[in-house]
């Protein structure tokens, strides 16, 4: 815990400021490490690069208007991409797309029984003949060498489909801009790899306002059970929604993973999978290595989303990472600039934007800098906690050490303020 009786200012913060006599601009972000300087461990085995390729095609290719009807073990067996009609509605087009599934799974079992009939004898090779259809998926299976490959493709949990994502992840790019610079330097600090800042392209492409269907929230998809072991939530103030904060947590679980489990493609399964159930299919397997554990591990738990998760992340890396080449000249936003003081009581918004006189744009400034709030802060209905660090634009004409003294000085005489203008 921070002592109460100052207000700190974080050099890892992402006001970015550099020396005591003023902030300079915030940096262009960096660009993404050539293959030869990043970790290792994310430069993808040839094992995965199926996956890999199969995963930068929905980052970079598809967009949210686009299906990929394809198989969930030989991933890049694509059977269909489905658009969006002209004045489709959304229901309609997944409904279309669930009837498209069910074509391909009698397709599949058309085939199966047809080379089934070819093999046993019963038929010549030339009859009956396939329809193109079929013909299709005898093409994409030709390279899969596997026993009732054409029927265990139909399997329900085989046969998927995959939104494209190429528009939410320029999106996730642009936005990137605001936090990664300092989600680097608080990953750094943690002596953990910078490819690991990337998670969020893969959980919410960078969207502050991400909700999932099962609760997470925020840029790293938190659940509320695992935030709550390194986070603030109540119904006041929900830290999962602070990039900073979040990534602050996220360090420290992804480190604890890294611990427990000896490796990155593990540890980043794990954020997904849950670090006890990685743990449990590294003692079933005999092996530490994700390949093996995709192979041998059978869990209702561990499926595709676990098994495909750090593959998921290499692709995002390698689609950031060559993001012109995907969509085009791309201007990230400037990383976002502030500094940070700790409250020492609980206060009012309405309180601090009458003693500091805040007009409307600096308040909305304000309100972007701490999105754990709740709306409730900015109604005044709440008062803002003790202990809680604020974060307030940064003038770039003015020392942030300046600036954190004079918010310190007028935040200490405020109270008798506030009782003479009752």
């Amino acid at each position: 815990m921070r002592s109460p009786a100052r207000a700190l200012f974080f050099s890892v913060a992402l006001a970015l400021c550099t020396s005591a006599a003023g902030a300079n601009p915030a940096p262009t972000p960096e660009v993404s490490p050539s293959p030869e300087s990043r970790h290792p461990e994310f430069l993808v085995t040839p094992e995965f690069r199926r996956q890999v390729e199969f995963w930068k095609r929905i980052y970079g290719e598809y967009g949210t208007n686009q299906s990929l009807i394809h198989d969930a073990r030989q991933i890049d067996v694509i059977y269909e991409v489905v658009g969006f009609e002209p004045g489709e509605s959304n229901r309609a087009y997944f409904r279309r797309v669930r009837t498209l599934k069910d074509k391909w799974r009698k397709v599949l079992l058309s085939v199966h029984r047809k080379n089934q009939a070819l093999v046993s004898g019963e038929l010549t090779p030339d009859l009956p003949s396939l329809t193109e259809d079929e013909r299709h998926v005898v093409r994409l299976f030709d390279q899969v060498n596997e026993p009732n490959k054409y029927l265990n493709a139909s399997h329900r949990r085989r046969l998927r489909s995959q939104l494209g994502q190429k528009n939410r992840f320029l999106e996730g790019v642009v936005a990137s801009g605001r936090y990664l610079p300092a989600m680097e330097r608080i990953f750094a600090a943690a002596g953990l790899p910078r490819e690991l800042t990337r998670l969020p392209f893969v959980e919410s492409s960078f969207n502050l306002k991400a909700r999932s269907k099962v609760g997470a929230s925020g840029i790293w998809q938190f659940m509320r059970s695992t935030g709550r072991l390194y986070l603030k939530i109540r119904p006041d103030l929900d830290e999962r929604n602070d990039p900073i904060r979040a990534t602050e947590a996220a360090a420290r679980l992804l480190k604890t993973n890294f611990e427990a489990l000896g490796n990155w493609p593990l540890a980043v399964t794990a954020y997904n999978h849950g670090r006890m159930g990685l743990m449990r299919a590294t003692r079933q397997v005999g092996s530490n290595r994700l390949e093996e554990l995709i192979v041998g591990y059978r869990a209702r738990t561990f499926g595709f989303a676990s098994q495909n998760f750090f593959t998921c992340l290499v692709a995002a890396i390698e689609v950031e990472r060559e993001a012109e080449r995907y969509f085009g000249p791309v201007t990230r936003d400037a990383p976002l600039q502030f500094f940070e003081v700790e409250l020492t009581r609980p206060i009012r918004t309405r309180d601090l934007v009458w003693y500091f006189e805040w007009d409307s744009p600096t308040l909305a400034q304000i309100r972007e800098l701490n999105p754990a709030l709740s709306h409730g802060h900015w109604k005044s209905h709440q008062r803002l906690p003790k202990g809680y660090v604020l974060r307030l634009p940064l003038k770039p004409e003015t020392p942030a050490e300046e600036q954190t003294r004079v918010f310190l000085t007028g935040y200490e005489k405020m109270d008798k303020a506030l009782t003479s203008r009752q």
